[in-house]
């Protein structure tokens, strides 16, 4: 049996992704015609967005689901040929922090989506995700967020996939090939990256800041010419079962027709593979171990320094704190003087009573949130990592 997949990151941000509504109808009018078996769509953040789409193709793939999550929606969606028959949702226990607006990622919701469908007779797990992004790769805030997420996208995809015949993942992973993240969603669910087994250079198949999208910023391409590859489709099958890549290429091209701009800021990735019937590869199975044993102990090192990193903000936060209370403490609340240095008082006040608030929720409220999040990560991947090592 022959599927074709494609995976998008759509750049659906309401009030902030530029020409979001025409290249949205564009991304719709390309899906219709009827190329693929399923679709998986990211930042979708306007459910008017999803409907549009999901009523344009529905002649060619008539079934869909959208994620909802967070503030603003998961942006997460499934379209498929095949009739869904469940659907589950794993939002993240760590996305971002609520007070960095500017990133956004709180706010959405993010996590990992799971439609089950039965196509041409196998029972087929399709799933959608989108981990948090890196925003500073010289020093990234999010590291520990991104590796929890990746583990668990590999835990769920673990305990749902007993029964499928063929485990298929795509999604915005905001990660590139051998990172951490990457590995252990790789090396703990046995999907294969299918743009590897083309054998075709990692240069050819950039996703995101590509040189030829007409979003990708100057800076971008000084920093990195060719672009990154984070956009991935995945797939595993079940003992006795085989994926076999036809082909991995960039489906779209890098205009819209008619039109100076792309589709979106990432680009499209389509894969074509067969479904046929092998023999399991012992040897396989023990390298396999070994990778996930190594990315284990990387993805503890990531949780213990993040810890560490927790400890020194909460420090950090209290003595803010207690030294915007000995200011306000200090600073006369009124001057019988002018007004104006009667007014510049009230705000100043006003200013410094917000960011002792503010100090005293990250010290408290918000550290333990993120802390207990990292530890229910860590103790996970502990456990994971004894199993292993016990076999």
């Amino acid at each position: 049996m022959e599927l074709t997949a494609l995976t998008l990151n759509c750049w659906g941000i309401a009030g902030v992704s530029k020409d979001r509504k025409i290249r949205i109808d564009a991304i719709a009018n390309h899906l219709q015609s009827g190329c693929y078996d399923f679709v998986f769509l990211q930042e979708v953040w306007v459910e008017e967005d999803f409907q549009l789409i999901a009523n344009k193709v529905v002649n060619v793939m008539p079934y869909s689901h959208y994620f909802h999550s967070g503030v603003i929606g998961g942006g997460v969606c499934i379209l498929s040929k095949a009739k869904i028959v469940d659907v589950y949702f794993h939002a993240w226990s760590l996305n971002g922090y609520i007070h960095k607006i500017q990133h956004g990622d709180w706010f959405g919701g993010k996590g990992v989506g799971l439609c089950t469908v039965i196509y041409h007779g196998l029972k087929i797990n399709l799933y959608v995700t989108h981990l948090h992004a890196e925003y500073n790769p010289a020093s990234d805030e999010y590291h520990a967020h991104r590796v929890v997420q990746a583990f668990e996208t590999s835990q769920m995809i673990r305990y749902t996939r007993n029964k499928a015949d063929v485990c298929i993942l795509g999604g915005d992973l905001n990660t590139e090939p051998g990172s951490l993240a990457y590995r252990l969603i790789c090396d703990h669910t046995s999907l294969q990256d299918l743009y590897l087994t083309t054998g075709k250079p990692d240069s050819e198949g950039t996703t995101s800041e590509t040189p030829a999208n007409s979003y990708t910023a100057i800076e971008s391409l000084n920093t990195c010419p060719n672009g990154k590859r984070i956009d991935f489709i995945m797939g595993s099958s079940r003992e006795g079962l085989h994926i076999e890549t036809v082909n991995v290429n960039i489906p779209l091209p890098s205009r819209i027709p008619g039109y100076s701009f792309s589709y979106s800021d990432h680009e499209a990735v389509c894969a074509k593979f067969r479904i046929v019937e092998n023999q399991p590869n012992v040897a396989d199975e023990s390298r396999s171990k070994e990778l996930s044993i190594w990315s284990l102990k990387e993805a503890l090192q990531v949780c213990d320094s993040a810890l560490r990193n927790l400890s020194n903000d909460r420090r950090n936060y209290w003595l803010a704190f207690g030294l915007f209370i000995v200011l306000l403490a200090t600073l006369p609340f009124s001057h019988d003087g002018s007004r104006i240095v009667h007014y510049t008082l009230t705000v100043t006040h006003l200013f410094m009573t917000l960011v002792a608030v503010f100090c005293l929720i990250m010290a408290t409220l918000w550290n333990r949130i993120e802390l207990h999040g990292i530890l229910a990560g860590k103790l996970a991947i502990m456990t994971r990592l004894k199993f292993l090592e016990n076999l």
